[in-house]
């Protein structure tokens, strides 16, 4: 092969499930499909070294799924570093252990699914990998915003409603793929925030907004183009209006998809250089569990509210569901905390480098999106992309600043036992104070920039 050549394949492969699994927005079984779920690859090598980057549509993995994924890849491939990202649309199945109820059912009912998926990635991975030809790359960013940050102040604590004044990641990365001189073989977009437009305002299986985003992208460069769409630290922001339907969806992606077309006609050229790949590996703490009493106080009252729900009438389904949950969580919680473990969350740091001119790092877990904005200051690349929500997720990774309001921190960063994803995440808690400086040092080992240096970029 000759020297400083890129060589690109892509492939995707459908993998909606069939009509009843269950769909962590509306937390019921879905009632039919609105749009398909796809996996979509996009294999990348210098000549030498290759990379698999995956786009699923999906609301996550769990990690032991993602081991599966990464280990049949590389069984079937060669390929040893591979990064799977989930958009995090919430209409699609309970492919996360979060709550109780929605991941036992999916893990009881519907592991045949899970391993056509694992296979199903691994055959789209494989032809991208069988098919690479000579290719350009180039980098391009636009300014968009299509949702808010979503933590609110008040005094009685944080809320999660629309925050204006919030942080947000306010444009939409993009890597475009070319062969045969100008000729598009994909488009790969990043964006961060929650696919919610669709959320539980339908039982209909969906990729919320991505799905209208990488459409807009084939529309306007052509359907041979493969459109694929990254989740970035969307951890605190929601792509707005929530719950306001597929319409909604529609005009978001839209308005996304158009942005990453712009970015794209303007990329700059990424010279054939180096792929370069490094991680780190994290053990970061979670909180400590509650107290035995305080965790038997918590169950005793969410059984009182549950069995006062179940005795009135006109409840809503999805709010009985909440409260039946939020019993079995604490069920849950009470164990481990009569266990005296020490718990801990796998953490993952995943980097790409093309020389100084392009690079992308990846990251596990539902990650705010101050981390990505402090990327921005130290990444040494010229162009970059962060994702978040990659080879694993069963946490929010939160900045200390909100973890330090405990209680008082809202859904995200709330310390157990109050209704929070810290409770519905497998581990039942959220991480603790301090976590923050270990995942950016783990980014820092990855990027490989001296921990000292205020900022990498233009290190070059």
């Amino acid at each position: 092969m000759a020297a400083g050549v890129y060589l690109a394949g892509a492939a995707e492969a459908e993998i909606t499930p069939a009509t009843g699994v269950p769909l962590l927005g509306p937390q019921a079984p879905s009632t039919g499909v609105h749009d398909d779920l796809f996996a979509r690859a996009l294999v990348l090598s210098d000549g030498h070294e290759r990379v698999a980057l995956v786009c699923l549509d999906l609301v996550g993995l769990d990690l032991r799924l993602a081991d599966d994924i990464r280990d049949a890849l590389r069984r079937r491939t060669g390929i040893r570093a591979s990064f799977v990202n989930c958009s995090h649309t919430h209409s699609a199945p309970f492919t996360v252990p979060w709550s109780y109820q929605g991941w036992e059912d999916f893990e009881r009912h519907w592991s045949a699914w899970r391993r056509d998926l694992v296979a199903a990635v691994t055959d789209a991975v494989a032809k991208a990998a069988a098919d690479l030809r000579r290719a350009s790359l180039s980098a391009g960013r636009e300014p968009v915003r299509i949702g808010f940050n979503r933590r609110s102040a008040q005094s009685a604590g944080v809320v999660m409603q629309p925050n204006a004044e919030g942080p947000t990641v306010g444009w939409v990365d993009v890597l475009r793929v070319d062969v045969a001189g100008r000729e598009p073989l994909a488009v790969l977009l990043s964006h961060a925030a929650h696919p919610v437009v669709v959320h539980g305002g339908s039982s209909l299986i969906s990729a919320d907004y991505p799905g209208y985003a990488t459409a807009a992208v084939r529309e306007r460069l052509g359907e041979g183009v493969q459109a694929m769409f990254a989740q970035g630290c969307g951890g605190n922001i929601n792509a707005e209006p929530l719950r306001g339907g597929f319409e909604a969806a529609q005009q978001a992606g839209e308005a996304l998809g158009e942005a990453a077309v712009r970015a794209s006609a303007a990329a700059a050229d990424i010279p054939p250089s180096p792929l370069r790949l490094s991680a780190a590996r994290l053990a970061l703490p979670l909180q400590d569990y509650p107290s035995v009493a305080a965790c038997e106080d918590a169950l005793d009252r969410a059984r009182a509210a549950l069995a006062a729900a179940q005795a009135g009438d006109g409840t809503a389904t999805v709010r009985l569901w909440t409260l039946r949950d939020h019993v079995l969580c604490l069920e849950d919680l009470l164990a481990k905390a009569r266990s005296g473990q020490t718990p801990q969350l796998r953490f993952e740091v995943g980097a790409v480098a093309l020389g100084e001119h392009w690079g992308l790092l990846a990251l596990t877990h539902e990650v705010f999106c101050e981390y990505q904005l402090w990327v921005e200051e130290v990444h040494p690349c010229r162009h970059n992309m962060v994702w978040a929500y990659t080879n694993g997720c069963e946490s929010y990774i939160p900045t200390d600043e909100s973890l330090a309001l405990g209680p008082l921190g809202g859904y995200e960063a709330a310390a157990s036992p109050v209704i929070a994803a810290g409770l519905c995440y497998r581990a039942r808690l959220a991480p603790g104070v301090g976590i923050e400086q270990q995942v950016r040092e783990g980014i820092l080992e990855a990027l490989d920039v001296d921990h000292g240096s205020p900022s990498g970029r233009g290190a070059g």
